[in-house]
């Protein structure tokens, strides 16, 4: 699949050609997310334990819950997952990725009592994914990418289904926030096991 605003050199050798607005990539591959997540066609497994979504993330402060605020004391860069078989925080491994007796959730919220005697709420950062993606529906995205919804849908199948490569290359990098887009095009593959 070529996606690129010209019928190129290349397109003429791919299955499919894939038009969209020039430097608008953030919005398709963010449509394409929108799908992927409401359809439940991520892959639950790798997104708790190769990304950090299933980390807990504070509502008031929109920063990742860390050990500091929890002790009055500790590391800035110890973080917390909401373990689902004790329905309690647990921190997450400084040295591995892997999960062990943790259970991560990626949704729902819980209330958590900080050094200083105030609670805060916490959340997985994909339940904030979810929200932030309400606003990329593919009908949403098309109007931003001039791609039809029904091809941000099939495309979003696709990667949720095969195994995805993204050639990126020089191009995003050229655009103001290109950094964004390739983002955008990470999350795509993290959420597929990609």
């Amino acid at each position: 699949i070529t996606i690129a605003p010209d019928y190129s050199p290349s397109a003429i050798h791919a299955d499919y050609h894939v038009p969209v607005e020039p430097g608008s990539d953030a919005a398709l591959a963010l449509g394409m997310c929108h799908v992927i997540i409401e359809e439940s066609l991520y892959d639950p497994v790798f997104v708790r334990e190769q990304t950090d979504l299933a980390m807990l993330v504070r509502t008031d402060t929109k920063r990742f819950l860390r050990q500091q605020e929890l002790t009055g004391a500790g590391r800035d860069d110890q973080f917390y997952f909401l373990d689902r078989k004790t329905g309690d925080v647990a921190e997450a491994s400084l040295t591995t990725l892997a999960l062990g007796d943790v259970d991560p959730a990626l949704e729902g919220s819980h209330q958590v009592t900080l050094a200083n005697g105030s609670t805060a709420e916490v959340v997985p950062a994909f339940a904030i994914l979810k929200e932030q993606l309400a606003g990329y529906t593919p009908e949403k995205a098309s109007a931003m990418c001039a791609t039809n919804a029904e091809t941000i849908r099939a495309l979003a199948r696709k990667v949720a289904t095969r195994r995805t490569n993204i050639l990126l290359g020089f191009d995003a990098g050229k655009y103001y926030h290109g950094d964004l887009m390739e983002r955008s095009m990470c999350l795509l593959l993290g959420l597929t096991a990609n």
